[in-house]
Parts: C-alpha cells; structure tokens; sequence
C-alpha cells in the first residue's frame, strides 16, 4: 500500500492532520491500534470555548469551524471553576468551556476527516520505520511520502525518529461517576493527588472524576488514590482508564526528514492545566496545511516547526516554567497553602491561563 501521508493515531492531532491533507486532494491513510476511536477515555473530557483559548493562546490563527461542536456531543456548559486548596482555600474563577462526550467527540473528527477522503485501518498497530519511505505495522508494510506520529505521549514513531522525549509526564486517573455534580468544575490540589491536583467535571447525569499525580512526589498506587478521593465524596466511579500527560511542555524538534510530531507525542500540552484536546487540533491543522503545501511543491516540512511555535509556544513554555517552579510547593500542603494564599485568585488564574505568574516568571 502507498499514500501520500501516513498518520499514526486517530485521535484529536491525527485526525485534524488528515483531515487538512485529504480537503487539499491528497491521499492520506490513519491507522490507530484501538478497535474503537475514543475509547477507553482517558481524559478531563473538559474543552475551553474559543473565547477562552484566545486568553490562553493570543497568537493561535482564526478557528474557524475547527471547534464548532456537535450539540449532541455537549455534555454540560460550565462557567465557573472552584479552585480548591489544602486548610480549606477555596477560589472561584470565571472560565467558560464545554464537557463534552469525549468518547463520541473523538469519532466526530474522524468523521470530518473521512467525509474529505481521509480512509482509517483500526486494531492495526504501527511497529517501527523499515526506512524513511516504509512503515512495519500489523497490517502490512505501507509506503508512504510523508508520516505524521499522532501515536500519545508514549509515541513509537518519536522513538523511531530518535527526537528527544518529555522530561516530566503525570500518571493520571479518570473514571465516570452517576449522579447530580452541579454546573461548575472542580479542581482540589493537595495531599489528595501529589504533584497534580484531582477533578470533578460535570456531565449531564454524571461527572467525569480523576486525577494525576507526579511519581516522585507520591510511591501510592493511582488505583489508591482514586479511591480515597470517590469515598470521601461518597461517589461510586466506573470505568476507571489509565494514562499518562506530558507536562514538561514541547519538546524541542518536532520535524524529522520527512516526519513530524502532533500533539501528546510532541509534548504538546498545558503543563499548568494538563488540558491537550485544543493544543492537538491547532497542531494538527499547522501540520496538515504544512504538508499539503510541501506536496503542492511549496514551502519545507520545517515549517510546521517554525509555524506552530510562532503561534502557541510562548503559552506552553509559560505553563511548563511555573510548572516547574509550583514543584516545590507541590512537596507539603504547608507549602502549598502558602504558595495559593501568596498567589491569590488573580495568580491562579495567570497559573491556569498560561500567563506568566507575577509578570516575573
């Protein structure tokens, strides 16, 4: 088999790049290793409405109907979150986003991909480049021009390329609870969930409830805590998926020869916030119209690199930096107290929203 381009995961990224590729005429196949397209779920399940992404990200390009969303696949219109802290902090912050059905969500991009042309093997697993022209997957060899890894944060295809890996990842948590959780997110940071923080972000009659933690502040089982968390609010969660998040922001070379990275497997993500389904579907778009030029014969493939980074690195490097420096605070809920009475609503907002906190850092 051979196609134009090859993109490894029908996720967000992946099927906003095969979409942009297979709306410019060219041929493009995506393979994903799950038999079914947005499930397991493995996240928050939470979007920003683009109001709020034009806050986080100042530079991202017009929208335009990349996140124009199915009124079928809203769960739940939120408009405030409830930032909870150790000792009893508690702050409300005004933001306004959707959750959404993320498991049907997920089937929707593909759906827009496919109805441009773009074509899907699931359960077909990609293996290793046989050469920079050849993948080894389940199904076969497959040939191809140009290969996109959409393949996670565990991404094989970043592997094959050798490009460096995200210093810092969060195992995460998440599960779904049956019941009335109000209107508003919640967010508790704390001894509850080490190194991250735990939600609760509420659907339609139910919520969707994790949380992620950081390895070296917390040797307890996920499974443990997760635990804990539901019992001391009386839920009953189901459906429990396993993942881990970047949150050591982009890594540095994204494009390969003719290779490049897309979203969890470029580091892509709000290390502040952990939030990565916007970051892959803007990354995604840059990706594809980068390679439809270059098959046009205009432009490089370098210029993804140079593109994406021009309208939404400033953010990321923002959130990993006070990622960074939050780690320490992260050590006690002494400290934590601290750092969120120091900060005060206003420093948590800049802290979620990618800014950088004080102006300074």
């Amino acid at each position: 088999m051979k196609v134009d381009v090859l993109v490894i995961g029908a996720g967000p990224a992946g099927s906003s790049t095969a979409r942009e590729i297979a709306e410019s005429g060219f041929s493009v196949l995506a393979i994903d290793r799950r038999k079914e397209i947005g499930f397991p779920v493995q996240c928050g399940e939470f979007l920003p409405t683009p109001d709020e992404l034009r806050r986080i990200l100042p530079r991202s390009e017009d929208y335009g109907d990349l996140f124009e969303i199915e009124p079928r696949l809203v769960e739940r219109e939120t408009s405030l979150i409830e930032l909870y802290g150790p000792f009893g902090i508690r702050y409300d912050m005004e933001f306004s986003g959707l959750t959404l059905n993320r498991r049907e969500f997920d089937k929707s991009l593909w759906g827009r991909a496919e109805k441009t042309g773009a074509t899907l093997e699931k359960e077909t697993e990609f293996f290793e480049l046989k050469s920079d022209r050849v993948a080894m997957t389940s199904a076969g060899d497959i040939e191809f021009d140009y290969i996109v890894g959409a393949d996670g944060p565990l991404s094989r295809v970043r592997k094959c390329l050798s490009l460096s890996e995200p210093s810092a990842m969060s195992q995460a948590v998440t599960g779904q609870a049956r019941g009335d959780f109000g209107e508003n997110v919640r967010m508790y940071f704390g001894s509850i969930a080490p190194g991250g923080y735990a939600w609760v972000i509420p659907k339609r009659a139910s919520a969707n409830v994790g949380l992620g933690t950081q390895k070296e502040f917390c040797k307890e089982p996920l499974s443990d805590l997760i635990k804990r968390f539901a019992e001391g609010f009386e839920m009953n969660i189901e459906e429990f998926a396993y993942g881990q998040v970047p949150i050591s922001g982009p890594i540095k070379r994204t494009v390969s020869g003719n290779a490049l990275l897309v979203g969890d497997a470029a580091g892509q993500v709000m290390a502040t916030n952990g939030g990565g389904i916007p970051i892959a579907m803007i990354c995604g778009r840059i990706a594809g119209r980068c390679i439809a030029n270059v098959l046009r014969g205009k432009g490089r493939i370098s210029d993804y690199d140079t593109e994406w980074k021009r309208q939404i690195l400033s953010p990321l490097k923002n959130a990993a930096r006070t990622k960074a420096i939050a780690d320490y605070f992260f050590a006690t809920n002494r400290r934590l107290k601290f750092a969120m009475k120091t900060l005060g609503l206003n420093g948590l907002e800049r802290a979620i929203l990618c800014k950088r906190v004080f102006y300074l850092f």
